[in-house]
């Protein structure tokens, strides 16, 4: 693992590295609440990297200076452009996986039609936010680029539940939303395994962790 820091226009973000040379890499980034220290965060981390899949752990400006309240959504979205803009020569040979949490499960679709990663795939997509607004259209605007998108959601997620999603967005050959059965918004560290078996559900990743092309 490597720890490094990437200045962009909005300060710098902390991005934490496993390399390995099977030609996939999975940029993973965090929600409004905790880094990617969360417990759902940690075991996908985790569980990538013993699977043999690079990782590129992002955490954004705002909660590397300590800040206590996440930018607002165009800062955060510049951002994320320029860290993979930024990085993109370094794995242009590899297949990309963008997975996000929450608010960062936002800020990756609506950066999806420019940045084109291979595969999304949100964890606890906040859906109806605290003042009841739907935000629907941010999903249904990634999966009109036709990139896959993979959505874990938890049926008790009081942002919406996995069928309130699935009803929102409506049937699409290019997504699959998973229930997470009785977990809340905070998830669990079960996600890294599903994460692990959505990637060998698509043939991405074998039983054996080998990394498909």
């Amino acid at each position: 693992m490597s720890t490094s820091y990437l200045e962009t226009t909005f300060g710098s973000t902390r991005i934490i590295s496993h390399h390995h040379y099977k030609k996939m890499v999975a940029f993973i980034t965090h929600g409004a609440g905790k880094g990617l220290d969360s417990v759902d965060l940690a075991a996908t981390i985790h569980n990538l990297n013993n699977n043999d899949i690079s990782v590129v752990g992002v955490e954004m400006p705002w909660l590397v200076s300590g800040k206590k309240i996440a930018s607002p959504a165009k800062q955060l979205d510049q951002v994320w452009i320029e860290v993979i803009e930024n990085l993109y020569t370094r794995y242009a040979e590899y297949k990309k996986i963008f997975i996000g949490r929450s608010t960062g499960a936002r800020m990756i679709c609506r950066t999806a039609a420019r940045l084109k990663p291979n595969l999304i795939i949100n964890l606890a997509f906040p859906l109806r936010a605290p003042n009841g607004k739907m935000r629907h259209e941010e999903l249904i605007q990634a999966l009109e680029t036709k990139i896959e998108m993979i959505i874990i959601q938890g049926q008790k997620d009081s942002f919406g539940s996995a069928t309130e999603i699935e009803k929102a967005v409506g049937v699409r050959k290019n997504l699959e939303v998973i229930d997470a059965g009785n977990l809340t918004h905070k998830l669990s560290s079960a996600v890294g395994e599903i994460v692990i078996e959505c990637l060998n559900k698509k043939g991405l990743v074998d039983r054996q962790g080998n990394v498909g092309l």
